[in-house]
């Protein structure tokens, strides 16, 4: 079970890494009367993002690995439903999860 487990939060964290530099911007463009300014984010608050998004990722993916475990010992799940479930939790769970978090981060953050 502890293997299993394991494995998921490297793969979560690999994935939620994965998704967030594909859909991470590193830049934001302020449109004002003068034109458009572009701003780019450090390196350091970029990969503190990443790392972020990395971990809620690691979670999401223990989370499926240990719910994955629970139904293969009580239902005996084919390798092709475990895959599938595997899938499914971190294309869809995986990224509404860090997308939750990402609004409560942002919540919090324009409240200090």
């Amino acid at each position: 079970m502890e293997k299993d487990i394991k494995k998921g939060l490297i793969y979560g964290f690999l994935f939620g890494v994965a998704i967030t530099i594909l859909f991470i911007k590193h830049y934001e463009i302020i449109a004002d009367s003068d034109g458009n300014e572009i701003n780019y984010l450090g390196v350091f608050d970029y990969l503190i993002i990443i790392l972020k998004r990395g971990i809620v990722g690691s979670f999401s993916g223990a989370m499926i690995a240990f719910i994955i475990f629970k139904l293969n010992s009580s239902l005996k799940l084919t390798k092709k439903m475990k895959i599938g479930a595997l899938i499914f939790g971190l294309c869809v769970v995986g990224p509404v999860i860090q997308y939750l978090v990402s609004l409560r981060l942002n919540e919090m953050l324009l409240f200090n």
